[in-house]
């Protein structure tokens, strides 16, 4: 047999060598399809009732703060509990019929009709708590336009709306529901928090 056979013979064993590697690294890689419509996930929906035990850390261009977090959301009760460095001992949203109470490590008793002022002065983000459900379920807020990527499996591996990109990964089984275990969300270069998920629980 001629060299140059061989190494006829080599290149074209090594090529498929190359070719097998790359169509199984791509198995394994995002699917990087892009989602832009609602429809995608109409028959999805948040857990309506839920306790969540989590380490939050948020970062905005005036404070850099972490702690743990629950919180528990009922038919007839909502509460967030911050613990930790974040809510520097522990600070509580409260939601009841009578409205919305933010109870200050001080002991302080601050009463708002809007959900994102209260969060705003607890950990310095203005998010409303209704739409951070979706979020934390990895699903797109209803009625805002949104671009989503999905990862192979086909649950959402990022999410832009809102000015906010979020990030997902440690996906998880909860009650025949899927959910992230871990969300990065940054919106511009100064203002971002994670959330690592300890623990899901439906009610």
């Amino acid at each position: 047999m001629s060299d140059r056979l061989r190494f006829s013979r080599f290149c074209n064993g090594f090529l498929g060598l190359v070719i097998v590697g790359l169509l199984t690294a791509c198995a394994q890689c995002p699917s990087g399809r892009v989602v832009t419509s609602h429809e995608h996930f109409r028959d999805l929906l948040p857990l309506g009732q839920f306790r969540l035990d989590g380490r939050l850390s948020v970062k905005t261009e005036t404070q850099s703060l972490s702690g743990g977090v629950t919180w528990r959301r009922e038919a007839a009760e909502e509460v967030v509990l911050l613990s930790g460095p974040l809510g520097q001992g522990a600070v509580e949203i409260r939601r009841q019929e009578g409205g919305l109470v933010l109870l200050g490590a001080d002991g302080s008793i601050t009463r708002a009709a809007s959900d994102e002022l209260l969060l705003e002065r607890a950990v310095g983000l203005r998010l409303p708590l209704d739409g951070l459900v979706y979020w934390l379920a990895g699903l797109p807020r209803p009625g805002e336009p949104f671009v989503a990527m999905l990862d192979a499996a086909g649950r959402v591996a990022s999410l832009e709306q809102n000015g906010w990109r979020l990030e997902y990964d440690r996906y998880r089984q909860v009650d025949g529901r899927v959910l992230p275990g871990r969300l990065f969300a940054r919106r511009g270069e100064a203002v971002e928090f994670r959330l690592v998920v300890d623990a899901w629980e439906a009610r």
